[in-house]
């Protein structure tokens, strides 16, 4: 670790060496020299180290997006079959829901919802308003799904 006084040398230590008597020696450049090395490997290793385990998650949510894709693609099968549809009737289904928030583009914007007693805005994942504690009547399965539950499911997936 950098102590006060290599800090110091390494800031001044340039304008010092011009003054007689005043530079900074061989041994306190090779201590700066060192010590600056030894914090950068340290940051090096702690970066490696959030990589790999951005890796990690990464490669945890691909299962979990493919077990998920598996298992919706063999509700729609079972439905499709049951009921008689076809897959144009899911495509246009898809763009309806799509377009509910007036942009064709692949995915899910649900509106800002109010407090019916407050007229606070609901946070998301919750199912009572934070401010008056009135239950959200309004609310659907899909609104409540935080990012907490979908870190189980991911998990719950694998």
């Amino acid at each position: 670790m950098v102590g006060p006084i290599n800090v110091f040398t390494l800031l001044f230590g340039g304008l010092l060496a011009g003054i007689p008597g005043q530079g900074t020696s061989r041994h306190d450049d090779d201590s700066i020299a060192m010590d600056t090395a030894q914090v950068a490997a340290r940051a090096a290793d702690a970066a490696a180290k959030k990589a790999m385990d951005a890796r990690s998650d990464i490669q945890a949510l691909r299962a979990a997006i493919d077990k998920l894709i598996l298992v919706d693609r063999a509700l729609w099968e079972i439905i499709a079959e049951s009921q008689g549809l076809t897959e144009e009737y899911l495509l246009n289904k898809v763009n309806e829901i799509d377009l509910r928030d007036g942009v064709l583009d692949g995915k899910i914007r649900e509106p800002v919802r109010k407090c019916a007693s407050c007229g606070k805005v609901l946070q998301k994942g919750h199912t009572k308003c934070v401010y008056c504690g009135t239950k959200d009547e309004g609310a659907n399965p899909f609104q409540n799904i935080n990012t907490d539950s979908r870190n189980d499911l991911a998990q719950g997936m694998t």
